[in-house]
């Protein structure tokens, strides 16, 4: 029994010490000059935020990875990118539908994120997302990690794809309000 015990100790501690030095990974890195303050939805710039997230343009798409070290799927880019600004943001982005201010498409700003169908067509549950790049003359674009052809975090025009799989845009910036 004796023997038995060392080695299963040994496991649990390896792979305690496994998680701990993963899950650091998973915290977003500052690689921006951010303003004082927990939330930072109210003082934070559209431009700013999209600044950083296209820094991340060409990092591999990852399945259900936030760590730009290993690359991203569409919720954990978006959560990336929002956290390295201490805006705090679900996960998954299923649970998007429930944050932030619901706007109307036509309304959409620079820096909300917008959600769409997963790719089944026959169901209707959040299963992609992205940040808004711009919204202008009819024309959106938006910012995010894809499993298509890219396979990468890109910038994509909402063609007729996107347009019958669009769910919601939710606001998360304050300052969008305002503009």
């Amino acid at each position: 029994m004796t023997k038995l015990k060392l080695p299963l100790l040994a496991a649990i501690i390896c792979l305690s010490t496994l998680h701990l030095y993963a899950s650091a990974f998973d915290k977003p890195v500052n690689h921006t000059k951010t303003v004082a303050g927990d939330d930072q939805s109210s003082s934070l710039c559209p431009e700013e935020l999209l600044s950083f997230a296209q820094t991340l343009l060409g990092t591999h798409y990852h399945f259900a990875s936030s760590n730009p070290l290993y690359g991203f799927d569409c919720s954990g880019f978006v959560s990336y990118v929002f956290k390295n600004f201490n805006i705090p943001v679900p996960r998954s982005s299923c649970e998007f539908i429930s944050y932030g201010e619901k706007i109307l498409l036509q309304d959409a700003k620079p820096g909300d994120v917008i959600l769409f169908t997963g790719t089944s067509k026959r169901s209707r549950k959040i299963g992609h997302i992205g940040i808004i790049v711009s919204n202008q003359n009819n024309e959106t674009t938006f910012i995010h990690s894809t499993s298509g052809k890219e396979h990468a975090v890109t910038i994509t025009a909402m063609d007729k794809k996107y347009r019958r799989r669009f769910v919601q845009i939710i606001r998360l910036l304050k300052q969008n309000d305002a503009a």
